[in-house]
């Protein structure tokens, strides 16, 4: 973590994210119901697929937070896995109900060009979900939770159709009857989006996803500064939520007694956990060799 303040944040965001998307979300269907604007109320089911991944994501930070039991010995981290294919699926599922609408519109004929106050409320709606883009972006980076930054992206989505939705209600007033239509249907294909790249990222989770090359080298780069390991053969990784387990299995002299071999996996552990961010366990191997295989 950057800061101190990030666990309070990472805290907060998700609460603050549940509440803001159910009260924007009911300001959108309002004011879209009222001025006419599909684009809008489709934003607004946008938003409650939006609340809904926040309410996952709250679901989630607490069952991962459990500390480890006999049941669960690598902690209870993949539950943030689950929460994010969970909210992926509602989320899917109101990209559809949206499209249906917009293609019934576009079948029988029904369009209307929406009110000014379907402006504002749109503007409105871009300022929110942008800074709940970054406020959950900034926690789940800092705290390296998959779901929190699920969530962001999620927000981030609905900032991106927001400005659809505003370029449609724009549109229709200088007489483009469908452009509010057609901003609906943008909705619905990056919701669609959305929840496919959620949906993915949490199958890659729950099937052990491994952490990224460059810090695999930087793992094996402190292992091999230790003074006494002559080699490292293999580093796998697998991340369970905000955290993630590490296998090391490294070369040692085999003149090397029983205590300084012990000795020596201890630094190991101790280095990378204390230089690498989000590790929790090492798990370290040893392997004696001759000093003239070393050489050949």
């Amino acid at each position: 973590m950057k800061y101190p303040e990030c666990q309070r944040c990472g805290r907060l965001s998700p609460r603050l994210s549940l509440a803001g998307n159910l009260t924007i979300s009911m300001f959108k269907f309002i004011i879209g119901g009222l001025t006419g604007s599909k684009g809008l109320i489709a934003d607004g089911v946008h938003s409650i697929a939006d609340a809904v991944s926040s309410f996952f994501v709250l679901i989630a930070l607490k069952i991962s937070g459990k500390p480890k039991d006999e049941s669960h010995p690598f902690g209870h981290g993949k539950v943030e896995y689950i929460s994010t294919v969970s909210a992926s699926l509602f989320i899917f599922i109101c990209a559809a109900a949206i499209l249906l609408d917009a293609l019934h519109s576009f079948k029988t004929g029904n369009h209307k060009i929406p009110g000014s106050a379907a402006l504002l409320a749109t503007i409105i709606s871009l300022i929110y979900s942008w800074l709940m883009y970054s406020s959950n972006t900034c926690a789940g980076t800092q705290l390296n939770s998959p779901a929190m930054l699920a969530d962001a992206a999620e927000s981030k989505a609905d900032s991106l159709t927001s400005v659809a939705v505003l370029l449609g209600i724009l549109g229709a007033k200088l007489g483009c009857i469908y452009a509010d239509t057609i901003a609906a249907l943008v909705v619905a294909i990056f919701v669609f989006h959305i929840s496919m790249g959620m949906f993915l990222a949490g199958v890659h989770g729950l099937i052990d996803i491994s952490i990224n090359k460059d810090t695999l080298e930087d793992i094996r780069g402190l292992c091999m500064s230790i003074k006494g390991v002559e080699g490292v053969r293999s580093i796998r990784s697998r991340c369970m939520g905000q955290t993630c387990q590490v296998d090391v299995d490294i070369d040692v002299l085999k003149s090397k007694t029983i205590l300084e071999t012990h000795t020596l996996t201890e630094q190991v552990k101790n280095v990378v956990l204390a230089r690498i961010n989000g590790i929790d366990s090492v798990f370290v191997s040893t392997f004696p060799v001759n000093k003239w295989r070393l050489w050949n």
